[in-house]
């Protein structure tokens, strides 16, 4: 997969409403029309232990593709620091 581009989003019109944009290392968005136009909410999705989590990254266009991306590398390199195995409920 591609990485999601500017150009791509701006195309976006409200029949791609609920469609899912998925780019590789697991960040995806989630299309929705809003008052003001178009939206994509960004979230990364990763396996911890047996379950799916997502994490929050931020909507398109309040926030930047650049700091939508910046903020999917934090959880990222959490998860790399921390394995599973070492948290205890």
């Amino acid at each position: 997969m591609a990485k999601i581009t500017i150009k791509e989003l701006e195309s976006l019109t409200v029949n791609h409403a609920g469609r899912i944009l998925r780019q590789d290392v697991n960040l995806a968005g989630r299309i929705s029309v809003r008052k003001d136009g178009v939206s994509v909410s960004f979230f990364y999705r990763y396996r911890w232990g047996n379950q799916n989590k997502d994490y929050a990254c931020g909507t398109w266009p309040r926030k930047s593709q650049t700091d939508i991306r910046k903020a999917h590398n934090q959880p990222r390199a959490l998860i790399a620091e921390q394995p599973c195995d070492s948290w205890s409920d």
